[in-house]
């Protein structure tokens, strides 16, 4: 289904929250496992020409970022995870927690929501929080 994917995404660093909220068309799909959203990034987010899509699961989500930022994050509710993240400043190693993972998804749309930390060198660097609503674009159809 084409679809209207409204992100909005928090940071906390040191005691200091920062938010970025992003509209963007894109695709939703039902896979075996769950769901799976892909919009194309743009200048708004500093990763123009790198394609998003992420795969939602029960207790599980896929963050693959292909194109001029190539990355895969793996989130898993309550298990840690290393993940190669490769930012416009060079490659990271990241160890990621997720704390929740909940989605509503239907085939009209619906809510994803998930949390989790990040880290580098086996401490825990920054919390991070991700609403995503989609519904269909209409529009587009």
């Amino acid at each position: 289904m084409q679809a209207i994917i409204k992100i909005v995404g928090t940071q906390t660093v040191d005691d200091q929250t920062d938010s970025v909220e992003l509209t963007t068309t894109g695709t939703m799909e039902k896979t075996d496992e769950g769901w799976k959203l892909c919009y194309e990034e743009s200048e708004a987010t500093g990763m123009q020409g790198t394609t998003t899509t992420v795969h939602i699961g029960k207790d599980r989500v896929l963050l693959e970022r292909a194109g001029s930022n190539a990355s895969f994050l793996v989130l898993e509710k309550h298990k840690r995870h290393h993940s190669n993240y490769n930012t416009p400043y060079g490659a990271l190693d990241l160890g990621t927690y997720a704390t929740a993972i909940e989605h509503s998804l239907t085939a009209t749309g619906g809510e994803v929501y998930f949390a989790y930390t990040l880290g580098f060198n086996a401490s825990v660097n920054s919390e991070h929080t991700v609403r995503i609503t989609v519904q269909e674009d209409k529009e587009h159809v």
